[in-house]
């Protein structure tokens, strides 16, 4: 190795987050499609995901996500800014970017309702100090009555810490900048922490949390290949991504709407679980069935799906059905 060659992290050589970057579009896209929920946001449909929004005047640009109530008119958006590492300090530069960002779309009212839209920054493994501090004051902003009392709660010493105090003005600092100089007031900062989340994925290693639950929600329309359905789908993210694409239902391919359409069925419950007496249910036509069969059906419709070759999954089953 010649004396002035320094070794660079693999991740960001590799395209680390590029990769992670897609991930967390895919994953917002998977809930699109399974009929998942956005964080941050009300418990409503998702109906689009614009990627690379700077063109349609977002600041923050990297995935926006737009909810509609199923049977209504509400509706709400996700602005979210995607960067594998940053450090909520005042020094940081990644965390100067993200807020400079966040601070024009936020007072931007052509494009960001404070009443029902949300930003987030997007991460990945958070420090200790993080966790513990910024994801609390944020908490505690979205939680106070007022500017007032959401200052008091963080500045009083026995209520809080001068970690998390450390934190706020770290905030403050940021945001002057991105106010061009000017400091915002309480009510500014208490406002627009409200609005600010912190979201931790740890899609930037296969074997994470995320990735299996969304997995899950893939596998009840794929229970075989969940793991090919997600590729298919982040390639595809992929090519709308680098075109700054919208993506919506009817904007995916044919070949990823039909793999979404119907769920997966579930298996039936095995036979050795019915009472000897019995090895076939009787028709039902015309007659009643006998309690047995009763109750193992009405038992299959409420637990839905399970695995019959998993030992635990069997006696469970045997357990509710039997009453032994």
């Amino acid at each position: 190795m010649d004396e002035g060659t320094q070794l660079s992290s693999p991740f960001s050589t590799g395209a680390g987050g590029a990769n992670f970057e897609n991930g967390i579009q895919t994953a917002f896209v998977v809930l699109m499609l399974t009929g998942g929920f956005a964080p941050c946001l009300p418990a409503f449909p998702i109906t689009k995901v614009k990627l690379q929004g700077r063109y349609a005047g977002f600041q923050t640009d990297d995935c926006i996500v737009f909810v509609q109530e199923r049977a209504g008119e509400r509706r709400a958006k996700l602005l979210a800014q995607i960067k594998h590492s940053l450090s909520f300090t005042e020094r940081d530069e990644t965390f100067a970017e993200v807020i400079q960002a966040a601070w024009l779309d936020f007072n931007n009212a052509e494009l960001f309702d404070r009443r029902t839209d949300m930003i987030a920054v997007v991460t990945g493994p958070l420090a200790a100090t993080d966790i513990e501090n910024v994801r609390t004051i944020l908490e505690w902003a979205r939680h106070s009555e007022t500017a007032q009392d959401f200052v008091t709660k963080v500045e009083l010493a026995q209520f809080s810490s001068a970690g998390k105090r450390a934190k706020l003005q770290a905030f403050r600092a940021q945001l002057r900048e991105a106010n061009k100089g000017v400091d915002v007031s309480n009510e500014q900062l208490w406002q627009f922490l409200k609005s600010f989340h912190v979201l931790g994925y740890d899609l930037d290693v296969a074997s994470g949390v995320t990735l299996s639950l969304l997995k899950s929600h893939i596998g009840q329309f794929a229970a075989d290949d969940a793991s090919d359905l997600w590729a298919s789908v982040a390639k595809e993210v992929g090519s709308f991504n680098q075109s700054a694409g919208t993506i919506t239902i009817e904007t995916l391919s044919e070949e990823l709407r039909s793999a979404f359409t119907r769920r997966a069925q579930p298996e039936m419950i095995p036979t050795e679980f019915l009472k000897a007496a019995h090895q076939q249910p009787p028709s039902s036509a015309g007659h009643a069935l006998p309690a047995e069969y009763e109750n193992a059906i009405a038992f299959a419709s409420i637990i839905g799906a399970w695995n019959d070759k998993v030992q635990g999954d069997a006696e469970v089953i045997r357990k509710l059905i039997t009453g032994t």
